[in-house]
């Protein structure tokens, strides 16, 4: 079984998100598991605490939820569950994901761009985790992938044989063209060389290696080209391959 994991604001590309992980289960046994984080107030009471889990969802969010609850339900290999975390570090997180025994997460625009610090710290941690985590947003056409442009940065030593076959294990896309970028380099310049090459070869996923880092709150995420594309972009922990 496949278990999936999506930290959410319930915003609408979690459907989106809930999508892709059902074409990545491939009809095999999955379970999703929608991540809503919780943030422990700072004059912690267990009043405090119950009032948190009191609140309520909003008209907007009970859509996405019931919206998702729909698309897994159509699925009959399929098992949608909803958990609430109430603070986090890196120890619980990784217990959390050792607990569910997940496989892959996946995090979306709407998640990533949140201003609420639990969330932000969320996605810092989880870049140092050795899952891959695949990124979408609300304006993937499919969630199916096939054709995959690897970005490969001109200081990473890894073959790109090594990690089709790493891919190959957990993924049905294969990598059919590769760019090498460098941290220095401008958009503008490597921009039109990308999107000649995605639309050459019918790209519709990017593939990007990630080392891990200390977690800064105040540093700046560093520049993606895959970004700008509009693509998904399967992010790959360096030290597993």
């Amino acid at each position: 079984m496949k278990n999936i994991l999506i930290p959410t604001i319930l915003h609408q590309d979690t459907v989106v998100a809930v999508a892709s992980a059902i074409a990545h289960a491939g009809g095999k046994p999955c379970r999703i598991i929608l991540l809503q984080l919780q943030q422990v107030p700072e004059n912690y009471s267990s009043a405090s605490v119950l009032r948190s889990m009191k609140s309520e969802l909003t008209q907007a969010q009970r859509e996405v939820l019931e919206t998702s609850r729909h698309i897994a339900a159509s699925e009959p290999n399929c098992n949608l569950q909803i958990q609430t975390q109430y603070a986090l570090s890196s120890p619980l997180l990784n217990h959390l994901l050792e607990s569910l025994s997940a496989d892959l997460v996946i995090l979306s625009d709407s998640f990533k761009n949140s201003d609420v610090p639990i969330n932000k710290y969320c996605v810092k941690l989880l870049g140092n985790c050795k899952l891959a985590i695949l990124h979408v947003g609300e304006g993937i056409a499919k969630p199916e992938f096939s054709n995959a442009l690897y970005l490969e940065k001109a200081q990473s030593k890894i073959p790109v044989e090594d990690l089709q076959q790493l891919l190959s294990e957990s993924f049905s896309c294969k990598i059919v063209s590769r760019a090498t970028v460098f941290a220095d380099q401008d958009s503008d310049e490597i921009m039109p060389q990308l999107s000649e090459t995605i639309s050459r070869n019918n790209i519709d996923l990017l593939i990007e290696m990630r080392k891990p880092s200390k977690i800064k709150m105040n540093r700046k995420h560093e520049q993606s080209f895959a970004k700008t594309t509009g693509l998904p972009v399967l992010s790959v922990y360096e030290k597993v391959i």
